[in-house]
């Protein structure tokens, strides 16, 4: 009996060491498959990187050229608004010196003073 729980127990270790050094070809094979998996990922990141930044300076550039197209309308308004402004100034300054004008003219007139002087 003795020599038979022996003779199992080589096998047993025979076997064992089988399987272990066809595990190592297996996990051979597998970090071989993890590696390029890893490398053709590395690359794709590197190419969506690229990518992105491509895409970002289009932007960037698209969103300069809006800013100086809407720069530029806003100035062109901001100036139509200027001169706006200064015309319905002159228009109120004109219209209260016609009103001053009338007044002191009432004024006069119900003095009774000469508006010819």
């Amino acid at each position: 009996m003795k020599n038979f729980l022996l003779g199992a127990s080589l096998f047993g270790n025979a076997a064992l060491a089988y399987l272990l050094l066809k595990d190592d070809d297996r996990m051979a094979n597998l970090k071989k498959k993890a590696n390029e998996f890893t490398e053709a990922s590395k690359q794709k990141g590197e190419e969506l990187v690229s990518l992105g930044k491509q895409k970002a300076n289009e932007l960037s550039e698209a969103g300069k050229q809006k800013a100086s197209e809407l720069s530029e309308a806003g100035k062109q308004k901001a100036s139509e608004l200027s001169e706006a402004g200064k015309e319905k100034s002159e228009q109120a300054k004109t219209a209260a010196d016609d009103s001053l004008d009338e007044q002191l003219a009432k004024l006069k007139e119900r003095a009774g003073i000469d508006q010819a002087n």
